[in-house]
């Protein structure tokens, strides 16, 4: 098979179906961009749950009027402990300032109650720490009087990581679902192209051209029909997020200690090629079923 004839003749072929091909290339991008939507989300809440997995971490909130002595000698406890690394003292004040700073909400959080920011001790533990050995310190300072309350995160972290496998799961179906409409559309579009080109497929078939030299340039076809619209697909919404990333990258990380990621290159590539191999697949079904030669 001559690849430069089957391009040359890929090419007239969407010359002289344009519009017939811009509306399959249309149809696709739209499967490939709720694809693309849903890569994206997985990727940032994989690099959420990686991110908070990895720190061990305790937040002990403080109960209003609590003195300093107190405060003193609860992180003297804490520092005394193996699996406690660091103990840091956040006043309500601080704790104000420093969402407004992460925020850019400065001076937009004085209409806030003050419950919003209570102050607190932001415990950080050794990596090595068990998890039955944080549970069980939880519950010692939960004891204390000075001690409104404790988070370890271990529930949130656990419906956290049930979202992610959802995630995960709709990502595959929504494979499923752009594989089928690929080829669907890709079949549909080269059987419409097909029926276009009779006469000329007779006059070749005539002069003696084999299947593979017939079929050629409408495989070329479907798999360029894929890869442009899956090509197309990933820079619109590489512009999204572009813009996304501008407004909620700041409460991004203010919220879960971790920036906004765009789709990695070897997802991209990896989407591209599969796209492009989805394209010829839908295109030889198409062909083994109206193209009679």
């Amino acid at each position: 098979m001559d690849i430069r004839a089957a391009f040359t003749r890929a090419r007239r072929g969407f010359r002289d179906d344009l519009q017939l091909h811009v509306i399959a290339i249309a149809s696709l991008v739209v499967a490939f961009l709720c694809l693309g939507t849903a890569l994206l989300s997985v990727e940032n809440l994989t690099r959420i749950a990686n991110r908070w997995g990895e720190s061990q971490h305790l937040t002990l909130y403080l109960r209003d009027g609590t003195q300093e002595s107190e405060v003193a000698q609860l992180r003297l406890v804490l520092e005394s402990l193996p699996e406690v690394e660091k103990v840091e003292h956040i006043t309500a004040a601080a704790a104000r300032a420093l969402f407004a700073e992460q925020t850019h909400m400065e001076g937009s959080t004085e209409g806030l109650p003050n419950d919003a920011f209570p102050a607190s001790l932001e415990i950080a533990l050794t990596r090595d720490a068990q998890n039955a050995r944080i549970d069980k310190l939880t519950e010692r300072l939960r004891r204390f009087a000075s001690v409104e309350d404790v988070e370890n995160y271990r529930s949130f972290l656990g419906q956290f990581q049930g979202l992610l496998d959802a995630g995960r799961s709709t990502a595959i179906a929504l494979s499923l679902l752009v594989v089928v409409c690929v080829i669907a559309v890709i079949g549909n579009t080269i059987r419409l192209a097909v029926a276009s080109r009779r006469r000329e497929i007779e006059v070749l078939k005539l002069c003696g051209a084999t299947d593979s030299f017939v079929r050629s340039p409408f495989v070329l076809e479907g798999v360029i029909q894929a890869v442009s619209a899956s090509t197309i697909a990933v820079l619109l919404l590489l512009g999204g997020y572009l813009l996304a990333h501008q407004h909620i990258e700041a409460t991004l990380s203010a919220l879960t200690g971790t920036g906004m990621v765009f789709l990695s290159p070897w997802t991209v590539a990896v989407t591209i090629v599969s796209a492009g191999i989805v394209g010829a697949v839908g295109s030889a079904w198409s062909l083994r079923r109206y193209l009679q030669v």
